[in-house]
């Protein structure tokens, strides 16, 4: 059986839509469910699963926080090394809120379900661009955080843990042992994840068509991500 995984934002739920209306359509989250019978289906997502859980339910596995959290079956596996991060994690969050004041640009605490900080993510979709955002991303990088800057895109991502979206599909190959992984995203932060799948497939979301450079198998268009999810998933 093949293990089918899919990103969140941009690729099953709209880019352009404020968080609180980042739902997939009913077609899709529909074809989701139907893709179950043949394929291990999961979602890998820089968003914490408490968010994706909440959205997607049903699935077979959740890679949250680009893989500082997976949870499948009855079991969660978080990235132990979060645990001596945590006081830098709060040095950063205090600075990030002292350096932004505009309260229209959104700070995303992305914690695991246990509580831990492994991230942080920065939206500016109905306010200027920060012009504090060069000096937070100078003092992420001086902690050892890595950040992620998404072209045509008001937001960024810092993430605290060193997985990312690739080892998560290295880990779960080993979990799953899957004849092909077959992995569907749209971002910057999807490229580790292409390199690893048998399968990489590229959502075009009308945001994004500079990441046709990246060297990928397949180009679909997102009104069309529904139909696709159940073609690969018969996929053999």
């Amino acid at each position: 059986m093949n293990l089918l995984l899919l990103d969140y934002d941009g690729t099953i739920s709209p880019i352009d839509a404020d968080e609180g209306n980042a739902y997939p359509p009913r077609e899709v989250l529909d074809a989701i469910m139907r893709a179950r019978s043949k394929s291990i289906i999961g979602i890998v997502s820089s968003k914490p699963c408490s968010f994706i859980m909440e959205r997607v339910k049903g699935v077979d596995v959740y890679s949250c926080i680009t893989g500082a959290e997976i949870i499948y079956g009855n079991r969660s596996c978080v990235d132990m090394g979060l645990i001596e991060k945590q006081d830098i994690a709060v040095e950063m969050l205090n600075s990030i809120r002292m350096m932004i004041r505009d309260e229209r640009v959104k700070i995303e605490v992305k914690r695991t379900t246990t509580g831990l900080i492994a991230g942080f993510g920065i939206e500016w979709r109905h306010a200027e661009k920060p012009r504090e955002l060069g000096k937070i991303i100078e003092k992420a990088k001086s902690y050892g955080m890595k950040v992620v800057l998404y072209e045509n895109e008001p937001f960024i991502d810092i993430f605290i843990s060193k997985e990312n979206k690739g080892s998560s599909i290295s880990f779960l190959r080993k979990v799953f042992k899957p004849d092909k992984v077959i992995f569907f995203g749209d971002s910057e932060n999807d490229i580790p994840a292409f390199r690893q799948s048998d399968i990489s497939i590229l959502v075009l979301n009308g945001y994004n068509d500079h990441m046709r450079k990246v060297k990928v198998d397949k180009l679909v268009e997102f009104k069309n991500i529904g139909e696709m999810i159940l073609k690969y998933a018969r996929y053999a």
